[in-house]
């Protein structure tokens, strides 16, 4: 079905975002691995001021930090796969890890304290696409209501001023953003976006949601109604590009979805054929073009 006869007759008052590779993407690798070295210290730090010598099992403090890092990760990972949709107790995840690597069950204050630490703050490792904040200007101009439905580890107080810093709290309410850190909820489960609507007062009929993974983002949107809003990822965009000529049209959607799946049978993680998005853009901005006011479409 042609992209404008599925938005005819609709009536579109909210446009719901996904974070990473979306509004923004990583900064470069030898940053984002200083950034996390610094982080998985500030955690070894809190492990020697709690923990016995004895019971240290790498003295070498960077090669602690990655160990503890990538335990608590192969486990969130791990218990993510047996429950989809919903997120692990994260306290309870590092208290688990730590055990595994040999360290005694800390309490849950210190183990929070941890993983807390592990955090590293988006202002710092993160930069919004160029186009982010004039499209958010522009859609909160022409009327419609904006929110974040996101999967993240760590949410809370710190997200919020991280997302202040970034200058994204002048179109967004933090009341009414769904952050699945904070919901024990991740997508596609569909209740994380009705969390996001309810807030928003809002049907799932009247809303779109613009992200960049099939199996969150478009997956969740199609359970609900949500008009589905695709804008893949950088590196799927390059590796499609590079696989056509200059002149040939590589962003058709039925090239994109075909590497997109293709990509995710190698991981064994086969998408539905059912997974589909209402409508695929290269940029953000490229919302404007589409979505001229609230209301009626």
């Amino acid at each position: 079905m042609p992209k404008k006869t599925r938005l005819q007759g609709k009536t579109i008052r909210c446009i719901l975002f996904d974070c990473g590779e979306t509004l923004w993407t990583r900064n470069d690798k030898a940053t984002w691995q200083a950034l996390e070295q610094a982080a998985n210290l500030q955690a070894v730090a809190l492990l020697r001021k709690y923990a016995s010598t004895l019971d240290l099992p790498v003295a070498d403090d960077e090669q602690l930090g990655s160990k503890v890092r990538k335990a608590i990760e192969k486990l969130m990972s791990k218990i993510r796969h047996q429950h989809p949709g919903y997120e692990p107790d994260f306290t309870t995840v590092t208290q688990e890890a730590l055990i595994h690597l040999g360290f005694p069950k800390f309490t849950r204050a210190v183990a929070d304290a941890i993983f807390e630490a592990l955090r590293v703050r988006i202002p710092a490792s993160r930069t919004l696409f160029p186009d982010v904040l004039p499209t958010l200007t522009t859609l909160h101009e022409r009327g419609f209501l904006l929110s974040l439905v996101t999967n993240r580890q760590w949410g809370g107080t710190p997200f919020v001023d991280d997302l202040r810093t970034l200058g994204l709290l002048d179109y967004l309410d933090p009341s009414r953003i769904a952050v699945s850190a904070n919901l024990g909820i991740r997508k596609p489960n569909p209740l994380i976006f009705t969390h996001a609507l309810n807030a928003l007062r809002v049907t799932p009929a009247e809303a779109i949601m613009v992200g960049d993974s099939l199996r969150a983002d478009i997956a969740g949107a199609n359970q609900l109604g949500i008009f589905a809003v695709w804008k893949p990822g950088q590196r799927i965009l390059a590796e499609v590009k590079a696989e056509f000529p200059p002149d040939k049209p590589y962003l058709k959607e039925k090239h994109l979805l075909a590497y997109a799946r293709k990509q995710e049978e190698k991981k064994d993680r086969p998408l539905l054929d059912m997974v589909t998005p209402d409508l695929t853009i290269e940029y953000l901005g490229d919302l404007l073009d589409i979505f001229l006011k609230a209301g009626p479409q």
